[in-house]
């Protein structure tokens, strides 16, 4: 390697007068090219270590020390391609025919930035800002208040509906009023429609449904929806708590139309809420 080192330094020496030095940022699978020239050296340096470099063509020589590739073209008028694994990142390249000095890459810095720039984080806080404010401000309330809370039972609420241009975000608690522990699990959610519905479901939209209103609803045909996330604030509630949970939907519905969202039993009651939306 000694060779290899007396090299670097003579590339690092003429560099300051010839060739070209650059950073760069790739994205997956974008291919970079490489300009070289005979009798001169490459660097490519990763900021990591480097578990494997691959070149299609032996007219090219290629050796690989902790964080970086070397490359030496060998022959005039030969090409190739170089691909390179790092401990977290796979890099490809094309190696130029050698050319003249002037024009050639002397080192290529590909080293990802330890933290993102102040100003790029600074930008991420404004968006997450944005669609926290809107999803406040647009959030709408679902009309739940002819839901009793039964002692000795679970009661699930849908509290909320927030419609983005492609999901459908549905925020629901569940109350424990039994008197043992109860596990909240993700919830089984169906859309249903009503054919033989004896009131107008666009009368009562965003309204959960209770036993007098889901009997005039009469029998619904359900298809499984599913779901692109679903959260929950405690996995075990004792008795006398309430969780807080939301779940995402990324399907197009037609309006209206009925979800059901269905718990883990407790004990042999059911734990469910309906919600015409």
């Amino acid at each position: 390697m000694k060779r290899v080192w007396i090299l670097v330094l003579s590339v690092y020496a003429v560099s300051a007068w010839a060739g070209e030095t650059k950073n760069i940022q790739p994205a997956r699978g974008k291919v970079v090219q490489v300009a070289t020239a005979l009798d001169h050296l490459t660097v490519l340096e990763f900021g990591e270590p480097v578990t494997m470099a691959a070149a299609g063509s032996s007219a090219f020589q290629i050796e690989r020390h902790d964080d970086k590739v070397f490359i030496k073209p060998l022959k005039a008028g030969a090409s190739t391609d170089l691909f390179v694994w790092t401990a977290s990142r796979r890099f490809a390249y094309e190696l130029e025919p050698p050319g003249e000095v002037s024009n050639m890459n002397f080192a290529i810095d590909s080293q990802l930035p330890s933290k993102p720039p102040a100003q790029t984080a600074a930008h991420l806080d404004d968006v997450a800002d944005m669609m926290l404010t809107r999803a406040l401000l647009d959030a709408e309330r679902v009309n739940s208040s002819s839901i009793g809370n039964e002692k000795g039972r679970v009661t699930v609420r849908i509290e909320h509906v927030f419609q983005s241009r492609s999901t459908l975000y549905i925020h629901y608690s569940v109350t424990n009023f039994s008197n043992q522990a109860y596990r909240v699990t993700d919830p089984v959610v169906t859309e249903g429609v009503a054919p033989q519905a004896t009131i107008s479901l666009r009368a009562i939209p965003r309204t959960q449904l209770d036993k007098h209103l889901l009997h005039n609803v009469g029998e619904l045909r359900e298809r499984p929806i599913s779901l692109v996330r679903s959260e929950f604030s405690k996995e075990d509630i004792k008795p006398g708590e309430e969780v807080q949970g939301v779940v995402a939907i990324r399907e197009q519905v037609a309006k209206p139309t009925i979800f059901r969202l269905t718990f883990s039993p407790e004990g042999r009651h059911k734990v469910q809420a309906l919600m015409v939306f």
